[in-house]
């Protein structure tokens, strides 16, 4: 019996995890923005045979990820055959990949194993994770897993100091860094625990950590050594987008619902301070032990939030891996009855009913209806064409989802930044919004004077109109 439920548990969370994201996809992923610009950098390598050397750009500074991002994602891509899904085929893969390793490795270990089991149902069941890998999607985030990892491998560190568990660590923690700069904080809470726990061995695991860094951002080095640092004088030159919610309380309340996700205020709010002082007094019962896993998470993460308080960087909803990584390690370290308690309460607030339908609820433009759109669309225009956006949804877009699907079904899209003057029409995407003469991204100021000459009404939120250049 042990070994036939051995085998089922991970089993059935595998099933878990693909059920709660790929139920109904054909109609609840809406598919946006940085998805759609993912999918033209890969469609660009697909052509012209050149990798691309830049991952993508972040929102709070002028600087891209690493370009290991779109290696990561290309394989599906080819796979597919360049399929708006092949992300998320991508993402689940890589998660259910290292679970398998996961509990593979940590199999005698009794410590261990536990923790595998339960950050991957969190992982499985957490709202965000769903949400963000399947139905609203952002940068598909691969960062958690390599979390939990450099957390793993430095917690063997700390018992028994080897080269091979130093390299798994700095090579972890350095590609979650180059996939989201909003790891960044976790980093200076490492940094912190080595210069009050391991002093002695702060210059390996520095000199460690830079050479990791330096590897998996290889691309980015060459592309700014090919363009004169081109990055690197940008951070000086250029402004970083204007943020607002930068004050205690805004954080605070950002942090905590994005984090809990229990979609009640409060509640939120509650659980946020509930795990600071779990946190808090977890510290200090293993304070003569600062080498336990239990220890080394807790510390991080009260680290890890203050960081987070004190640098002039709001929370967004894909800024909480990290610490969603170390709440799942937490829980997974605690007595088994307070484990039981907490999994059996973030499983009834997540898998409630209601929640369930939320997810398998259809997006306001569906995949399907978009193609099938674009594809009537691109049968009957076979001119050139410029594209603009014009959206209530998310109006500081240039909708390169919208580019990448027209050019899936046959358009010929020019890009009015680098080949204006090679087509006559603009095509207009009507994405839930209403046509005037403004574009946030200059599009009809570059195209010039123009009249109207048709509108294709694919359904009432969604149109196209196309323009004519005078």
């Amino acid at each position: 019996m042990s070994k036939i439920i051995k085998y089922i548990t991970p089993l059935f969370l595998i099933v878990l995890f693909l059920f709660l994201r790929f139920y109904n996809l054909n109609s609840s992923f809406f598919f946006f923005n940085d998805l759609g610009r993912d999918m033209l950098v890969l469609n660009e390598w697909q052509q012209s045979g050149k990798p691309p050397l830049l991952g993508p750009q972040t929102s709070a500074l002028p600087v891209n990820q690493s370009a290991f991002y779109f290696y990561l994602l290309y394989p599906g891509y080819l796979i597919s055959q360049g399929h708006p899904f092949s992300s998320l085929y991508t993402l689940a893969l890589f998660y259910i990949a290292i679970f398998i390793l996961g509990i593979y490795l940590l199999r005698k270990n009794k410590t261990l194993l536990p923790l595998a089991l339960i950050s991957f149902f969190l992982i499985a069941i957490h709202p965000q994770y769903i949400i963000q890998s399947t139905k609203f999607v952002w940068n598909p985030s691969f960062v958690t897993p390599f979390i939990i990892i450099s957390l793993i491998s430095f917690y063997y560190l700390q018992t028994k100091y080897s080269l091979k568990h130093l390299i798994i660590f700095s090579l972890s923690l350095a590609t979650a860094i180059s996939f989201s700069y909003s790891i960044t904080p976790l980093l200076i809470a490492y940094f912190l625990y080595w210069l009050i726990f391991s002093r002695k061995k702060i210059f390996y695991y520095i000199s460690s950590f830079l050479s990791s860094l330096f590897i998996i951002n290889l691309p980015t080095i060459f592309f700014e050594l090919r363009h004169h640092f081109l990055l690197t004088t940008s951070l000086f030159t250029k402004n970083a987008p204007t943020q607002s919610g930068l004050d205690f309380s805004s954080k605070i309340l950002n942090l905590s619902f994005h984090l809990f996700s229990t979609n009640i205020y409060i509640l939120d709010q509650i659980l946020f301070f509930l795990s600071l002082i779990l946190c808090f007094f977890l510290t200090i019962k293993n304070r003569h032990h600062p080498k336990n896993l239990q220890f080394i998470s807790t510390f991080l993460y009260l680290s890890l939030v203050l960081i987070t308080l004190i640098i002039p960087v709001n929370v967004q909803a894909h800024y909480i891996f990290a610490f969603s990584s170390l709440i799942f390690v937490i829980i997974a370290t605690l007595t088994s009855r307070l484990r039981f308690i907490l999994i059996l309460f973030f499983t009834v607030i997540y898998l409630q009913p209601s929640r369930l339908d939320k997810y398998f609820t259809p997006a306001s433009r569906t995949l399907s209806q978009m193609e099938k759109c674009f594809t009537d669309f691109c049968h009957d225009f076979t001119e050139p064409t410029f594209v603009s956006v014009q959206s209530s949804f998310h109006p500081f877009h240039n909708g390169p989802e919208h580019r990448y699907l027209l050019k899936r079904n046959g358009c010929q899209i020019k890009n009015i930044e680098t080949e204006n003057g090679q087509a006559k029409y603009m095509s207009v995407i009507l994405d839930n919004g209403n046509f005037d003469s403004k574009t946030n991204y200059y599009e009809l100021e570059l195209f010039g004077k123009y009249k109207e000459i048709k509108t294709y009404d694919c359904q009432p939120n969604f149109k196209i109109k196309v323009l004519l250049h005078l």
